[in-house]
């Protein structure tokens, strides 16, 4: 017994400076970062932070002991990290959707901004109609831990919707039609819908609208397999599995055009633009495609991954295309848990309202 304790003594510091070599010269050999700190902040601490940041994430053991100590804390505690909520039976939702609500005054001045846009799009001849997606939290309402937060963001979801309807904003709200499915119309572990609950709204959608006369076959249709978006604030995606974490599964469905007359909408090049997020840009959610099949009616997506909604209808109203060809009508596709954003509307828009408006805004948020 002595003598392996005299060797451990020997062999785990020779082990741990071993470590520590191969560690340092895996971030030192690694890719070039070039190090563009202000002056300011290299005099107070900024270069030591950095370094203190780049060994973090850098070091060999940072990932697995990342993961495993995430996997531990979700096993044991029935806890994700910040940026994820655990409910039940193996679902995760968001924690935008758990904070804490807009007051009247702030809800009152987002409507005003969707005024202006209203505003500005009918002056090009354009018609605007918002769609506000509810909340994961509150259309799966069985999978949440605390029904408290499924009721919270409903009251917004009816709140806003109302607001809408005094300002004179055309809306179509898919609530009701995700409501009570018997299937999920949300992915368990990630932020987004699934293709049923895209088509589910692209339904509600086309209840609402005039219908074209395009026509389209549908294809072929394959089946994908990914990881949750929210995985990340568990664990690796390696070790997701083993918690009941499990990928997710979506029929990405491909569709083909048939032959229409050819000046169905010679009057207007664009008949409509879809704006929004990445529940319209994602091509695995198939609501773009969906809205197209639905309404008959050709469809330009212009929705965009990671710049919430009203990034992507800011750089549209800015654009010459906007205004060479006016579409006839252009769908808002707006999450109502970026209500609760305090940034939502942080920064300003250089280009003039339309009078009478609130000056409108580029949002900052991912």
């Amino acid at each position: 017994m002595r003598v392996l304790f005299q060797a451990a003594r020997l062999v785990v510091p020779v082990l741990l400076f071993g470590y520590g070599i191969a560690a340092n010269l895996s971030v030192l050999m690694g890719p070039p970062t070039a190090l563009t700190l202000p002056q300011a902040d290299l005099l107070a601490g900024g270069l030591t932070h950095e370094f203190e940041q780049r060994y973090k994430t850098t070091l060999p053991h940072f990932a697995p002991s990342f993961g495993l100590i995430g996997a531990a804390r979700y096993a044991v505690l029935g806890e994700a990290r910040t940026g994820a909520l655990v409910g039940r039976d193996g679902w995760l939702f968001t924690t935008e959707e758990t904070r804490p609500l807009p007051d009247e005054a702030t809800l009152h001045a987002t409507i005003l901004q969707i005024a202006d846009v209203q505003k500005r799009l009918t002056a090009q001849g354009t018609q605007l109609v918002l769609l506000p997606l509810p909340a994961k939290i509150d259309v799966e309402m069985a999978h949440v831990r605390d029904p408290i937060l499924s009721v919270a963001m409903a009251k917004l979801d009816d709140r806003f919707l109302t607001l809408l309807a005094q300002a004179g904003i055309a809306t179509i709200d898919p609530r009701p039609a995700l409501i009570g499915q018997g299937q999920p119309v949300f992915l368990a572990t990630d932020t987004h819908w699934t293709p049923f609950g895209a088509a589910l709204t692209a339904g509600a959608v086309a209840a609402k609208l005039a219908h074209g006369a395009l026509t389209y076959t549908t294809g072929k249709v394959t089946q994908k397999t990914l990881t949750g978006d929210l995985i990340r604030f568990v664990t690796q995606d390696n070790l997701a599995p083993l918690l009941g974490l499990l990928p997710e599964t979506v029929a990405v469905t491909e569709i083909t055009p048939t032959a229409a007359p050819a000046d169905i909408f010679a009057d207007a090049p664009l008949d409509i633009v879809l704006i929004g997020t990445s529940y319209s840009a994602n091509p695995d959610w198939g609501f773009g495609d969906a809205l197209t099949r639905a309404l008959g009616r050709d469809v330009q997506n212009l929705a965009e991954v990671g710049l919430g909604p009203v990034r992507p209808m800011q750089t549209y109203l800015q654009s010459d295309a906007s205004k060479a060809t006016p579409a006839r009508l252009v769908i808002w596709e707006f999450p109502v848990r970026y209500l609760t954003d305090p940034k939502l509307w942080q920064t300003v828009d250089p280009s003039p309202p339309i009078s009478g408006a609130a000056p409108s805004v580029v949002a900052s948020n991912g």
